[in-house]
């Protein structure tokens, strides 16, 4: 039987069309799996990002403002509002030119909450005491006048009832109720101790060195002639008699401003070196929130209680503002601030990158609800001002926690 013989016709053009078709059936698979998959790692990856960023924030927070008010929780220095005078010295060739000086004025209050407008981010700052002498106060044994005009050296410095704990480069507070203005208001002077002597503290505007330095370092809060004129009223100068009181807030005494910037950054700024640059903290904050907690219940109260709500006339609870809580027809004043004993955080985060808009309706849909807390959410006008809704295309997540200020509950426990 004959052999059959076949030409080689090699690849058709329906089999070549087919295998084309196979072959983009195949991409679009891939692509499909590979776009769901980088979906799918978006939002986790971003979750874990946000989840990340909120609690490493929310325990760095709670960690700070627990210090708040240590050593400075005492009666006579809490709502005292403080004057002094921020200025170096050029003390070492490597040390930069100093800028020109400042006055400092702030009231020792172990922490305020400053509310956003229209729902932005509140800022927070806290305030507390490094001594590791508790901050204990003693008293003056002679007179003391901020006007350093015409006064022997000895005259000028700080008699104190005990000198035990004070060291150079400790930051002092002087506390009298007779150191008042021309107006009555109570006034506190902030001093920077550059030496002692037997039982007397000097404060010069100078360079000396701190016990361990290497090198001198220049005062910072002594004003050359004193702290006259005042700076809070020129007319008058600071007197402080013999009994007034003396607080040591140790050597670097802190007082930090928490607030969120227009970058979503949550950023530490130190209000006691005016001009500092702010430090960032954590990213992707959208908003933070903080309210005071009071226990407002008649009469004195050495065991502190603050209900978990919205703060009640004779009751206490959590509030934006300062409240009455004394009941002494005075909001802000100085028994107000020692019946509080909590703050109350939220922060929220949101994810670093954004999702995909769903591919039937063109919108965004990740988010549909306002990224709120358990007392009030974020005004849509606030999170999204250009109204474009771009807002729904992230994840966020909320943190809350409730932050007792130990050093309060401790001095009413005392």
């Amino acid at each position: 039987m004959a052999a059959l013989f076949h030409k080689h016709r090699g690849i058709s053009l329906v089999e070549l069309m087919v295998g084309v078709v196979i072959g983009m059936i195949a991409v679009i698979v891939i692509m499909q799996v590979a776009l769901t998959f980088e979906g799918q790692k978006r939002a986790t990856v971003g979750s874990a990002g946000a989840l990340d960023e909120g609690a490493v924030g929310l325990y760095a927070l709670r960690r700070e403002i627990q210090n708040a008010g240590y050593g400075i929780s005492d009666p006579e220095l809490v709502n005292c509002p403080v004057h002094g005078h921020s200025q170096l010295q050029q003390c070492n060739p490597s040390d930069p030119v100093p800028a020109p000086g400042q006055p400092v004025n702030f009231r020792l209050l172990p922490i305020i909450i400053t509310q956003g407008p229209g729902g932005a981010a509140d800022n927070i700052a806290v305030n507390y005491s490094n001594s590791s002498m508790l901050a204990s106060s003693v008293t003056l044994q002679r007179k003391f006048e901020g006007d350093e005009g015409g006064k022997t050296p000895e005259e000028i410095r700080l008699k104190l009832s005990n000198a035990y704990g004070f060291a150079p480069g400790d930051v002092v507070v002087l506390s009298h109720p007779l150191a008042v203005d021309s107006a009555g208001n109570r006034l506190c002077s902030l001093y920077e101790i550059t030496g002692m002597v037997g039982d007397e503290a000097e404060h010069q505007f100078s360079c000396y060195t701190k016990p361990g330095a290497p090198q001198p370092d220049s005062s910072r809060y002594n004003k050359s002639g004193g702290l006259y004129p005042n700076p809070l009223d020129p007319a008058t100068s600071p007197v402080y008699p013999v009994g007034a009181r003396v607080f040591n807030l140790g050597q670097a005494n802190v007082s930090s401003l928490f607030s969120v910037n227009n970058n979503g950054q949550l950023v530490l700024q130190s209000q006691m070196l005016p001009g500092a640059a702010a430090t960032i903290l954590f990213e992707n904050v959208i908003s933070f929130q903080a309210q005071y907690g009071f226990d407002a219940r008649p009469g004195s109260q050495n065991n502190m209680q603050i209900p978990a709500q919205n703060y009640v006339i004779g009751a206490g609870g959590y509030s934006n503002v300062i409240e009455d809580a004394d009941g002494s027809g005075t909001a802000g004043d100085t028994g107000d601030w020692m019946r509080m004993g909590a703050v109350r955080v939220a922060i929220v985060v949101r994810n670093k990158y954004a999702e995909r808009p769903d591919a039937a309706t063109g919108k965004c849909n990740a988010t549909n609800t306002l990224p709120g807390w358990t007392w009030g959410s974020i005004p849509e006008a606030a999170l999204d001002p250009l109204d474009t809704d771009e807002w729904k295309c992230y994840r966020y997540r909320a943190f809350e926690t409730v932050i007792p200020l130990r050093n309060l509950y401790w001095r009413t426990a005392s």
